[in-house]
């Protein structure tokens, strides 16, 4: 097996396990066709440093932020919804980069994750990187992730 099906089925099970165990989501699962049209949402860059360098973008798209801001913050207003988006964005980012992470130990992969950064991107030049693109949907609506990614001797 690939370095790109490992990742990849690394990705889709990580995003398996947050979905499922800490949003009580069993319908999540990976789909061929992009959620995020870009023109509204977030997406979230977390860097990664290490025997793999390269980062992780998660694509939001406004509907699934709703969706999951009243699941993880049950007294929000409708006004004020919003406002919690880079948070929660920022928040699933964290879980699912860090059970990528985890996992990335089990083929010797020693790396740190960056704190999430907002509709920003930290990698400018992606040219000399592999890359992976995955989306899913869920109860809450659908988002992607891409990894770009270097691996180091």
């Amino acid at each position: 097996m690939s370095n790109y099906e490992k990742y990849s089925r690394f990705i889709v099970r990580s995003v398996d396990h947050i979905f499922k165990n800490f949003l009580n989501d069993a319908n999540v699962e990976e789909v061929y066709e992009s959620q995020f049209s870009g023109d509204k949402g977030s997406s979230v860059a977390i860097e990664i440093e290490g025997t793999l360098s390269g980062e992780l973008i998660f694509y939001m798209p406004v509907r699934t932020l709703d969706l999951i801001t009243r699941k993880m913050v049950p007294h929000v207003s409708g006004k004020s919804i919003k406002k919690h988006h880079p948070d929660i964005a920022g928040e699933i980012a964290n879980l699912i980069s860090g059970t990528f992470a985890n996992q990335l130990q089990f083929l010797k992969h020693n790396v740190r994750l960056s704190a999430p950064e907002f509709d920003d991107d930290p990698i400018a030049l992606k040219a000399f990187y592999e890359n992976i693109n995955l989306s899913f949907k869920t109860s809450y609506g659908g988002f992607d992730i891409d990894l770009y990614y270097k691996e180091k001797p």
